[in-house]
């Protein structure tokens, strides 16, 4: 447990905005209403929003064209790394 929890850790480092769904509107004839996403708005080591030239947040898409209930589930699992990497040392603990 602790390797793993020393692994999520290392690589939760790279990335610590928090991450969202976004629902993209199309129309399929399947009765589909949306492509589901997962992102987050960039920023600078300082914690500064990074943006482009015409002054938009830079935003950073992690999955696309993913179903709703994996998009969740990424969000999910990145959102609550520390609490995630506390639980798994704390099972070691125990």
């Amino acid at each position: 447990m602790s390797e793993l929890a020393d692994t999520i850790e290392a690589l939760a480092q790279r990335c610590r905005e928090p991450w969202y769904v976004v629902k993209e509107p199309h129309g399929y004839p399947d009765g589909t209403s949306h492509f589901t996403h997962v992102q987050y708005d960039a920023r600078d080591k300082s914690g500064v929003p990074l943006t482009v030239k015409s002054g938009a947040p830079l935003t950073v898409r992690v999955a696309s064209h993913v179903t709703p209930e994996l998009a969740e589930l990424l969000c999910v699992l990145h959102n609550h790394t520390e609490v995630i990497v506390a639980a798994l040392r704390q099972a070691k603990s125990n």
